[in-house]
């Protein structure tokens, strides 16, 4: 899981994900903080080693994979700089 900041976002949006997959990482999710919180989550397609979004969630993490969660986004909060 990726935490996207100013500072890394190229990082955590193209070659961070390019580098979990050549590893074979089943999962890489990615919270982006921009306007609110969006958490992208994405499996990896084991025959092209790339990752496909599976959701993209803004209300909250109701997901069966990699384990069952339903996590309410409103719990998470935004550091504030």
């Amino acid at each position: 899981m990726e935490i996207v900041s100013e500072a890394s976002r190229s990082i955590d949006r193209v070659l961070k994900p390019a580098l979990y997959a050549e590893a074979d990482i089943p999962y890489f999710w990615r919270i982006e903080t921009e306007s609110g919180i969006v958490v992208h989550s994405h499996k990896l397609d084991p025959m092209k080693q790339v990752y496909v979004e599976q959701a993209r969630l803004t209300d909250g993490i109701l997901v069966p994979e990699p384990w069952e969660m339903d996590i309410s986004l409103e719990r998470i909060t935004p550091r504030v700089r």
